[in-house]
């Protein structure tokens, strides 16, 4: 082997033995390096940092993040929320490593680059976040009633001659899709700390009804009015406040209104107190008894209106404030009367007592002929009379208690007539209305210490006939016993001489 041959081969066992180390260099100049000076993770300095210094660091600031409560701001109304409830987490876990990176990677004139810019001024990683977009959703419709404020829509007094226009109020109403993406864009797009407040994105609800729009309602389009001076107190209480209620309401074209949801909560605190209701076919005390009959008044003048019906139940037995198929019950939420505007301006409500009698009157713009007259007829088709119902109970023979009268059932139709200069042009049917048929019920006593007389009233008591059992109550009670028995200990009527 010749000189140079020799040296040619040891400079490439050289390099060799240098590139076979290089990894292992390598590795242990990644462990001993520390990011450049003038870079920052969030808020805190990490110039100067491993690597493994760094990534706590940066853990300690998503932790931070990820337990501290952000409050949703909408107009000043504020709703506080963990981050874990809209299922934040943090994406970008390698941020330490870009931090270590920075003046390292690139050709020679970038790092050169990198490295000079740092002494010129700061770097600052974001920390990235994403977030469950179905979670987001659901909080916010959830909370949307606490982030919203109402319009108040502008309103109309009505003296009994002449309306007045009364200014409403705006309201502010969270855009849940537009604030989700606002929320999103803020994490996704990196912070440096812990967020205290996101603003939602919100627009204003304008109130309804113009001065132009209101002024249309002038006409009267129906009315009707029905008695309730037989009812108790109670009764004429709740009438009367539900009436107050749905007074003053005014309903805009194409809006559909619900006696229920006006009148609600049927509950004392909201004014209603204890009366007689019907209840699967028989009578009971409730709280809001009566408001039915504030219903069916409704019910016929907007009839009258030729407004469209959306909602009507009959009631399960016979009223007697309207005639039959005229009535429209409301119970819990499965029975209620709806009606919408389904004319081209607003209407208003007009709902008051007096004398007992409840009256309502629904104004707006009459656009109908002047000619044409709308009435209506009621018609029973069939009837069914039960026969009464007969409670047997320990007490003495003569007590007779009525607990319920008997009500008639009944299939009935209400037809709607419509009459131009007197002449009868359609007569159709409007409704059918089923009503259940509901026995008198009486409590009748049969106890007593004459074996014959329990006997007698027990067979009265089978005939099912009210009269039979009235006549053997009246004989076989004790005191009729006992003066058939004792005739002479009838007592004198004549005073005695001392008595003045």
């Amino acid at each position: 082997m010749s000189k140079k041959l020799g040296v040619v081969l040891g400079i490439i066992v050289c390099l060799a033995a240098i590139v076979v180390a290089m990894p292992s260099l390598a590795s242990k100049a990644a462990d001993n390096e520390t990011i450049y000076e003038g870079v920052f993770i969030g808020k805190t300095d990490v110039g100067g940092m491993t690597l493994l210094e760094a990534e706590d660091a940066a853990k300690a600031i998503a932790d931070s993040v990820l337990s501290t409560p952000v409050t949703l701001n909408c107009e000043g109304k504020t709703v506080d929320v963990l981050p874990e409830v809209i299922g934040l987490k943090w994406v970008n876990t390698d941020v330490a490593e870009e931090a270590l990176e920075l003046g390292r990677c690139g050709n020679l004139i970038k790092r050169y680059k990198d490295q000079k810019d740092l002494k010129q001024s700061a770097v600052e990683f974001k920390l990235i976040f994403t977030l469950d977009e179905e979670l987001l959703r659901g909080l916010l419709t959830e909370k949307e009633k606490k982030f919203n404020v109402e319009a108040i829509d502008n309103g109309l007094t009505f003296d009994g001659t002449t309306f007045t226009f009364v200014e409403g109020q705006a309201g502010v109403m969270v855009v849940i899709e537009d604030s989700i993406k606002e929320i999103e864009r803020i994490y996704e797009e990196g912070i440096v700390e812990p967020i205290a407040e996101i603003a939602l994105v919100s627009q204003i609800d304008e109130p309804r009804g113009t001065r132009e729009e209101l002024g249309r309602i002038k006409d009267v389009l129906g009315s009707f009015n029905t008695d309730y001076s037989s009812s108790a107190s109670g009764r004429a209480g709740n009438v009367a406040n539900a009436t107050s209620l749905i007074n003053g309401t005014v309903v805009y074209p194409g809006e559909v209104f619900s006696v229920h949801d006006t009148i609600s909560p049927i509950t004392e605190e909201n004014g209603y107190q204890l009366a007689g209701a019907y209840e699967n076919g028989t009578v009971v005390e409730a709280v809001g008894g009566g408001v039915c009959q504030v219903s069916s008044t409704l019910y016929n003048a907007a009839i009258r209106a030729e407004l469209e019906v959306v909602e009507r139940s009959p009631h399960s037995m016979i009223v007697t404030y309207v005639q039959p198929s005229m009535d429209a019950a409301i119970a819990g939420d499965y029975k209620d009367f709806k009606f919408r505007n389904n004319t081209d301006a607003p209407i208003y409500i007009q709902g008051y007592t007096k004398n007992r009698k409840c009256y309502f009157v629904i104004y707006g713009e009459e656009t109908r002929d002047p000619n044409r007259k709308v009435t209506f007829e009621s018609e029973v088709e069939s009837e069914e009379i039960p026969e009464p119902q007969f409670k047997m109970v320990e007490q003495p023979i003569g007590f007779i208690n009525k607990v319920q009268g008997v009500h008639q059932g009944s299939k009935c139709v209400l037809y709607k007539i419509i009459t131009v200069n007197g002449q009868v042009i359609s007569k159709e049917v409007f409704n059918r209305s089923t009503y259940k048929a509901s026995p008198a019920i009486y409590e009748i006593g049969v106890s007593s210490s004459h074996p014959e007389a329990v006997k007698a009233i027990k067979e009265a008591i089978a005939t099912g006939d009210i009269e039979k059992i009235k006549t053997a109550a009246s004989y076989w009670s004790d005191e009729a016993i006992k003066k058939r028995e004792h005739p002479d200990d009838e007592p004198d009527d004549e005073p005695d001489d001392n008595e003045e």
